[in-house]
């Protein structure tokens, strides 16, 4: 008798044919790693299977379970409690949601079912590994003015689940100039993009902390301003602002017309003066360019100075005729208003720019406007009567006869002294016979002062020897003329005849005495 044994082969099949009909212990999970968006929901999927006859009696999840300890239900944590969901069954399905998932909620998490049996226990490893990432945005620090740039929104992991993502600048979205889905491209840039700039997930409410774009740009639009904006007076507080737009910002340089006066956003005068009166600009400047404002002019108010008194003509008249004393200042606005005073008197002589002056003393004017007033420095004016002009007036005509008889005496030796003449004249006798006749009556009338004169001029030549011609020739002649000048008495008194004889001799001096 022989007894043949079946291979073991089939045997081993079978068994597992009954261990699969009979119930497998596992978890099964749709995703082993999930990277979700900070504050977002997150749904891990799985399915479990056990043996047929268990009976499921718990059911939960934990998290970073270890092998031989029992793992605590995570419905349980306080942490979780509130934003845990369990969506499964007790049957297959395991499935549990996970809201508003932070950055600390990065754990390995598994599932776990107990049974009715001692031995129906059952964890699934190696579980969902859950990374829990925020969003950042990634942008140059600075960017020109003209130049493209591109911004990127990016996460330590790669999100499961495909989002679109959104952008903003200064918290208000953007919805053009997007390149990729979570690139944003600005070409040719403008100041005007410069700002903070965030993104986030469409249907999501977290947003990622802002980045600002810093735009890079040389200075526009300088201008000045002035304080105080209305009058200036001489002595007050002036302060120019000096205000540009750039980035970075700009140094400032202070002109006064094409002269370098200071440096920084504020230039303050302390006591301004009227020597600072004048244009002022600012000229703002960074490496990426430069802009001269437009020149403010400052006009500094004060009250007259430098009064001075100026005289048309002499200051040496003659009584009744007047002398005009001009007065001028310097101020602003201009002084408008004149007096003028004598020195010693307390009341003003006078008003206005000119004064004419009818006395001597000494005159002086005060100029006002409605800053002040300042007089000016005394002139002396000297006034001389009538007897001063006679004799002045006589003095002068004497003068002036004198040189017309010198021109004449002059005149006549040039005639008499002709070339050709060897032998010297030797004495000239002239013969001056004025005679008074008897006038009547009505000649007097008439004629009253009457001057006749008979002037006869004769030459007179006598022999010289020869020796003494050449010697004439040599010798300068000098005459001498004397003008005896009678007038006729008056008419009341008796008639007679008067002869009066002249006589103009015309000597030559000898070499010694000339």
């Amino acid at each position: 008798m022989s007894i043949r044994i079946a291979p073991t082969l089939p045997l081993i099949f079978l068994l597992m044919i009954h261990r699969v009909s009979s119930g497998y212990w596992g978890v099964s999970y749709s995703h082993s790693h999930i990277c979700a968006l900070k504050d977002s929901s997150v749904i891990m999927s799985c399915t479990y299977t056990y043996p047929t006859g268990y009976k499921i009696m718990k059911v939960f999840w934990t998290k970073n379970p270890v092998m031989g300890e029992e793992p605590p239900d995570l419905s349980k944590d306080p942490e979780y409690s509130q934003r845990l969901q369990y969506l499964g069954d007790k049957q297959q399905n395991c499935t549990i949601r996970l809201s508003h998932v932070r950055q600390k909620d990065s754990h390995k998490y598994c599932f776990r079912f107990i049974t009715d049996q001692p031995d129906g226990k059952w964890t699934g490893y190696p579980g969902v590994t859950l990374t829990v990432t925020d969003l950042q945005v990634e942008a140059p620090e600075r960017v020109t003015e003209g130049h493209n740039v591109s911004l990127t929104c990016k996460s330590s992991c790669t999100l499961t689940d495909r989002a679109t993502f959104i952008w903003y600048r200064n918290s208000q979205p953007l919805t053009e100039r997007r390149d990729g889905n979570n690139q944003l491209l600005l070409q040719s840039v403008r100041r005007e993009d410069a700002g903070r700039y965030s993104c986030a997930l469409q249907e999501h409410t977290y947003i990622s902390p802002a980045v600002y774009l810093n735009v890079m740009y040389p200075p526009t639009e300088s201008f000045v301003t002035v304080n105080p904006s209305g009058e200036i007076v001489e002595g007050d507080l002036v302060t120019l602002n000096c205000s540009s737009d750039s980035n970075p910002p700009a140094e400032i340089s202070w002109f006064k017309g094409g002269t370098f006066v200071g440096s920084g956003r504020i230039y303050s005068i302390s006591k301004i003066s009227s020597d600072h009166s004048g244009e002022y600009k600012c000229k703002s400047r960074n490496k990426h360019g430069e802009k001269d404002s437009d020149a403010v002019t400052l006009n500094v108010m004060y009250p007259p100075k430098t009064i001075s008194v100026s005289i048309n003509g002499s200051a040496e008249i003659v009584e009744g005729d007047p002398v005009t004393l001009s007065c001028s200042s310097d101020s602003n606005p201009p002084a408008l208003n004149f007096s003028w005073f004598k020195e010693n008197q307390s009341s003003a002589v006078g008003s206005g720019q000119s004064f004419n002056a009818l006395q001597s003393g000494r005159f002086y004017c005060e100029a006002h406007n409605q800053h002040g007033s300042q007089r000016s420095d005394a002139v002396a004016v000297t006034v001389h009567g009538r007897k001063f002009r006679y004799a002045v007036a006589g003095v002068t005509g004497g003068l002036g006869g004198l040189i017309f008889i010198f021109i004449i005496v002059l005149l006549m030796r040039k005639k008499q002294r002709p070339n050709h003449i060897a032998q010297k004249q030797d004495d000239l006798y002239v013969n001056v016979s004025a005679h008074n006749r008897s006038l009547s009556e009505s000649d007097a009338a008439n004629q009253n002062n009457a001057l006749y004169s008979l002037i006869t001029l004769s030459n007179f030549s006598h022999n010289q020897t020869e020796g003494k011609a050449s010697d004439s020739e040599d010798t300068e002649e000098i005459q001498y003329v004397t003008v005896l000048h009678h007038r006729n008495k008056e008419m009341n008194q008796p008639e007679e005849e008067e002869s009066q004889y002249d006589n103009i001799r015309k000597y030559r001096t000898d070499a010694a005495r000339r």
